[in-house]
């Protein structure tokens, strides 16, 4: 339950500058909540605060192991600000080179409503003397930034968007805040995390955008597809099953029923305007489309040089003999072809089961394309081949299992969250790519590491077509197994399993179809729950 609490701040306990995360002590003047101290415990996300200053705050009553009942707040207001409360802030770190006798020069100039007044007359300042240019230009950029982000605090939280929220809000839009919270409600649910659709429909509502309106459609409907993509896995919705989802979406949020055709009308013009894709029947949001599109235009690109670089056969088969010795290791017939096809072409896809030898193949692929080249393998540093896989954990387990550094996609891409994204455009510098874990490999990230990789680059795709693949959109693994051009090898003989466990040998056998002798059918999910519980105890 909500409450408000209305006092002076006597005391700022704790502020990060960087997040806006504030502990306060606040004197209790009012409160409609059963609270017998005087004094309470104020955190939450907030702009700057004046101590010895009148704010209300209002908020959810928590209960903290250490210091006891503390208000958690979803959004406050200030009271205006006495000359007193003015000349401590001005003066406070905030504003680098401000006194104290400088700070009441300043409320002495300005009079009633200082704050309005500075920001609406900054010119004004050039008359304190001992107020540098410098440190006018610093206090006045500071000043219209905190202030800034109060007034949008306080009219976000007009729309019900707690403290939280509104911070994320202002961070993303900056001076466009308001511009766009007003204008264009239904922006935030693509830009802002936290903000479903029906978050945005209240605001819309609460602006006066009727229920039928053109952009409410529009907005449900680039919602849903997204949404559903990524709930699917899918890269497309068919149309009507997109309409379908969409209505439910728009008729929950504010209780009306509506003409479907009107809603099938907003997605007719949003194809027209390219701001979704179509083919046939089936409905792409955009940036999935052009990834697809994107992942198969850079496969070509690299493939139109399949035949530069190619090696004599039997230079191979002399390398890959000269591993076997070196290594005491003897590879089969898969496991030599894998090899070979490997190091001969642009792009090679491995796959295989959980204990098929893939980590003993790659490690031969790579010693034999290290001999081919004159490279030390000791020189880890120094090498042009490149090891990656979508996880930290499947990253580090490749680079114990080859003992060559690897790492994310992401780290190799420089895909770090940084606002400059110029780097993405880069090709990535190495000759031969050896990418692990790749069915967890989702569309949006095939596309940029294909489009990152060089013409003159090799590329070898590891994985396994039966692993669940990416909680993103798309299956790229399974997609590539499908291409006749792009060659492949499937091991499926079993080298590791430990001596009394059978799960790799009847894993593969599901795989195939084949079912263990003592396989007891059941059909109802809850006979197969009782089922295995009591196999379980027993």
């Amino acid at each position: 339950m909500e409450f408000y609490f209305s006092g002076t701040i006597e005391r700022i306990i704790f502020e990060n500058p960087s997040s806006f995360f504030r502990i306060l002590l606040l004197d209790i003047d009012d409160t409609d909540a059963d609270f017998d101290n005087f004094e309470i415990i104020v955190t939450g996300t907030m702009a700057d605060i004046m101590e010895g200053e009148d704010y209300t705050f209002w908020g959810n009553l928590v209960q903290h192991p250490k210091y006891g009942e503390q208000l958690k707040i979803t959004r406050y207001e200030r009271a205006k600000p006495t000359s007193k409360g003015l000349v401590k802030y001005f003066s406070s770190d905030h504003f680098k080179g401000i006194g104290v006798k400088t700070a009441q020069k300043i409320v002495d100039l300005y009079g009633d409503n200082t704050i309005d007044k500075v920001l609406a007359e900054p010119e004004k300042l050039k008359d304190i003397a001992g107020l540098s240019a410098k440190n006018r230009e610093a206090f006045i950029m500071k000043l219209r930034q905190n202030y800034g982000t109060e007034r949008v605090l306080a009219k976000l939280s007009e729309y019900g968007i707690s403290n939280k929220l509104a911070f994320q809000i202002h961070d993303f839009y900056k001076e466009e805040t308001l511009e766009i919270v007003e204008h264009y409600p239904y922006q935030l649910v693509e830009d802002i995390q936290g903000i479903g659709f029906k978050i945005a429909d209240q605001l819309a509502q609460s602006l006066g955008i009727e229920s039928t309106a053109p952009e409410r459609f529009r907005a449900g409907l680039l919602h849903t597809l997204l949404t559903q993509s990524m709930e699917k896995g899918d890269t497309y919705l068919e149309a009507k099953e997109l309409l379908e989802h969409t209505i439910e979406l728009l008729e929950s949020s504010r209780q009306i029923e509506l003409d479907p055709s009107s809603v099938a009308d907003e997605l007719a013009h949003l194809i027209e305007e390219d701001k979704v894709q179509n083919v046939d029947t089936k409905i792409f949001e955009n940036s999935l489309f052009f990834a697809e599109e994107g992942i198969c235009n850079n496969l070509l690109r690299i493939l139109e040089k399949e035949n530069q670089n190619k090696y004599e056969p039997e230079k191979i088969e002399a390398a890959l003999t000269h591993i076997e010795e070196e290594f005491a290791i003897s590879y089969d017939a898969i496991q030599k072809q894998a090899i070979c096809n490997a190091i001969q072409h642009k792009i090679f896809i491995l796959t295989g089961g959980p204990g098929t030898g893939k980590t003993t193949v790659i490690n031969g692929i790579i010693a034999v394309y290290a001999l081919l080249h004159g490279l030390d393998l000791h020189k880890s540093q120094d090498l042009p081949i490149l090891l990656a896989a979508p996880t930290g954990r499947a990253a580090r387990r490749m680079n114990e299992l080859t003992g060559l550094p690897s790492a994310t996609i992401h780290r190799h891409l420089g895909m770090t969250g940084d606002d400059d994204t110029s780097h993405l455009d880069d090709y990535l510098d190495t000759d031969f790519i050896i990418v692990d874990e790749f069915s967890m490999v989702d569309t949006w990230l095939a596309n940029q590491l294909l489009s990152n990789i060089s013409s003159n680059s090799k590329l070898l795709i590891v994985g396994d077509a039966d692993q669940l693949p990416s909680v993103s959109p798309g299956q790229v693994l399974a997609d590539l197994l499908k291409i006749p051009l792009l060659p492949q090898t499937k091991l499926e003989k079993i080298y590791r399993q430990s001596k009394d466990s059978t799960i790799v040998t009847l894993a593969s056998q599901i795989q195939k179809g084949i079912l263990p002798p003592d396989f007891i059918e059941k059909r109802l999910t809850v006979l197969i729950l009782k089922r295995v519980v009591n196999i379980f105890r027993r």
